[in-house]
């Protein structure tokens, strides 16, 4: 006699398992081999450039955690130096408030730009409108650090793309936005 089936409930539907597999279980759907999202975490000093600048970039100490991104100022000895963690949190609970803090559930779109000279490598993250129009853009001194961080990254949003630049200075294209020469182009007037 074959065994019974069972019905599971799957969301609002219901599902037949076949007989001879083993029952889905909820907490076993989309597994990662890094864990839940909300275990996540992630902390070190990065340059981020924010908003509409193109050439100030600042070194930060940022941590991800419970899906959450947020970042201090370190002093200018601890950007120097950079020991983990820096003075302005070291030693301190609760931790102080930090400059800011951005709901990684509500990013929208990460841009990875491979740039030759002089980082190989930026992070540039989207959040969807009805959140914020803050755009952060990070980059590392070292390659695998920043490749790192992008792992992580990626797993909070769907969409995402990558961009190859020669320069620094070139602007990177971004999916959505019009580029320089194409908003100062004259056959579009």
């Amino acid at each position: 006699m074959p065994p019974k089936r069972e019905d599971i409930q799957v969301g609002e539907e219901t599902w037949k398992v076949p007989f001879w597999q083993e029952p889905i279980r909820q907490d076993q759907l989309a597994l990662h081999e890094d864990g839940n999202l909300i275990y996540a975490k992630r902390e070190g000093y990065l340059q981020k450039r924010a908003g509409r600048s193109r050439f100030r970039w600042t070194i930060r100490f940022f941590e991800l955690k419970e899906g959450q991104i947020r970042w201090w100022r370190p002093s200018f000895v601890d950007q120097l130096r950079q020991p983990r963690p820096p003075q302005v949190i070291r030693n301190k609970e609760p931790r102080p408030r930090p400059v800011r803090c951005l709901d990684l559930t509500q990013l929208k779109r990460v841009t990875r730009t491979q740039v030759k000279f002089p980082y190989s490598t930026r992070i540039l993250l989207q959040f969807k409108e009805e959140y914020t129009d803050y755009q952060l853009e990070l980059r590392s001194e070292r390659e695998l650090e920043i490749l790192e961080w992008f792992k992580i990254l990626i797993r909070f949003t769907m969409e995402s793309c990558e961009v190859v630049v020669d320069r620094d200075d070139a602007p990177a294209a971004v999916p959505g936005q019009e580029s320089e020469t194409e908003r100062e182009s004259p056959d579009r007037m």
